[in-house]
């Protein structure tokens, strides 16, 4: 019987992302030992500038940064809906100056992966928490290295990897597939199970990871799990 396995393409930082974990968490529950579910990252905010207004960007730094963090903050709440997750945006500060992008959150995970990979999913979901419901500033090293804590995962082989290249290597190794794929907007999932796959752009609910499940999925694969959609 082929596993099926589940690609999502996000940032940690993401409203939508954190708006798909429980659809994602129904499918793990549905199919158990029969799913795997895999994270690729790719950084949605390399430099603030690129999403800030014009007007934003004409105001001091620190005042144009503290707008944008105020709009995205209605984003985010505005994504609520989606998944029915709750999200705490009050004082919103994600970046600032010296703090621009979401490049540190994203280098946090690889190198979770790679001190601990038994403890990535669970550490990239913790930091999405912080982030998007815990309205913590999780750019910062010191908040990240609070959510390595928490996760359990030997704070010195974290930083190592954080801080010698590792995780930006592996970074540029899922930017590159990201790439491949033709994925250049966030989240996206790829669904495969026996040399077959489906793309999904966007945010998903349980049907459509399900639906894509069933394209992809064989005979085999189909009978046991899915009985309601033959």
């Amino acid at each position: 019987m082929d596993k099926v396995v589940i690609t999502q393409f996000s940032d940690p930082m993401m409203g939508l992302s954190w708006e798909c974990e429980p659809a994602i968490r129904r499918v793990e529950e549905k199919l158990g030992d029969a799913v795997e579910i895999r994270d690729c990252m790719a950084v949605l905010v390399r430099d603030v500038a690129y999403f800030m207004t014009p007007a934003e960007r004409a105001m001091p730094e620190e005042a144009g940064i503290c707008a944008y963090n105020a709009r995205l903050a209605q984003i985010y709440l505005s994504e609520v809906p989606i998944g029915g997750v709750p999200m705490n945006m009050e004082g919103f500060s994600l970046f600032a100056p010296g703090r621009r992008a979401s490049l540190p959150l994203c280098l946090a995970y690889e190198a979770a992966k790679l001190a601990d990979p038994g403890k990535a999913r669970a550490f990239l979901h913790r930091l999405r928490e912080a982030t998007v419901l815990e309205c913590r500033p999780t750019t910062k090293l010191n908040e990240i290295m609070r959510v390595v804590r928490i996760c359990g995962i030997d704070e010195g082989a974290f930083l190592e990897r954080f801080e010698d290249g590792a995780a930006l290597a592996a970074l540029e190794d899922d930017q590159r597939y990201k790439e491949s794929l033709g994925i250049w907007a966030l989240p996206a999932f790829l669904v495969e199970c026996g040399g077959r796959a489906a793309l999904i752009r966007g945010a998903v609910d349980f049907e459509a990871l399900m639906r894509a499940i069933t394209s992809v999925a064989d005979e085999t694969v189909q009978h046991p799990f899915f009985p309601e959609m033959i």
